[in-house]
């Protein structure tokens, strides 16, 4: 049976945020806001994100931050992962 509905979907993207920290914990704290990607898309049914606060340990955040840089770094240079595994 073939699906037909389609597979594309509101997603969080990142608005807007601040980073706190605390020596005492060895942790970074994260305030985030979001919108709905689709929000471009004329006539889309919008979705609401809530905005988020987090807590990073300091090992978390360092893994966090390489793995960003890791993804920026392949998209300046042209290198398309494979679309059948979103997350490598």
């Amino acid at each position: 049976m073939k699906n037909t509905e389609s597979n594309v979907s509101s997603l969080p993207e990142l608005t807007s945020f601040e980073v706190g920290y605390s020596l005492r914990t060895n942790e970074v704290y994260l305030s985030a806001s979001f919108t709905d990607n689709m929000a471009c898309i004329p006539n889309w049914p919008l979705q609401e994100f809530p905005d988020q606060f987090m807590c990073i340990s300091r090992t978390k955040a360092i893994t966090l931050i390489e793995e960003l840089q890791k993804a920026i770094d392949y998209m300046d240079a042209g290198i398309v992962r494979h679309p059948n595994n979103l997350l490598q």
